[in-house]
């Protein structure tokens, strides 16, 4: 049977081989886990921190780069003396409220610290994950592993110190 007004038969093409799938250097799998952690970094300081008050009750503060802005500038008011010292959360739906100097030095001082061991583990986590010569292992890495000694700097070896770590 012949189905063409030109006398040609049909011929299918040749099926067309899939592409091989993108796989990606060791140096673009570090750099993806690298963006992966500062992410994470970020995520963990602006979800905040607890902090137990003078008299007891515990209190969550979130640290969003306003609410850092806010206690490094409240800072002042701590070393002045200030005893009524307003907090502005970033948190909109809640009003302004006072604190004592005594609390707000708590608050400051967790919040500093909190920021500090954050920043600093990045940075060493960043170097660590850098240093690493295969894939799978940049891979598995997950924020909050403990780095190994030799990948700590003195600023985070102290800090694992006061951990217990």
């Amino acid at each position: 049977i012949q189905f063409s007004n030109d006398g040609s038969i049909y011929v299918p093409p040749e099926p067309t081989p899939e592409p091989e799938p993108y796989v990606p250097t060791l140096e673009e799998v570090k750099a993806s886990k690298v963006s992966e952690m500062n992410a994470a970094q970020q995520s963990v300081i602006q979800n905040g921190i607890d902090v137990t008050l003078t008299d007891g009750t515990v209190e969550h503060f979130t640290l969003t780069d306003h609410d850092q802005t806010s206690l490094m500038g409240l800072q002042t008011q701590v070393a002045q003396g200030a005893e009524n010292i307003p907090w502005h959360t970033s948190d909109t739906a809640e009003h302004c409220k006072y604190y004592s100097n005594a609390d707000m030095l708590l608050i400051v001082t967790a919040a500093m610290q909190y920021v500090t061991f954050h920043v600093t583990y990045f940075r060493d986590l960043r170097i660590y994950i850098n240093a690493m010569d295969d894939k799978e292992s940049v891979e598995a890495v997950t924020y909050g592993i403990v780095i190994p000694e030799e990948y700590r700097s003195e600023v985070l070896k102290d800090l694992y110190a006061a951990m217990g770590v």
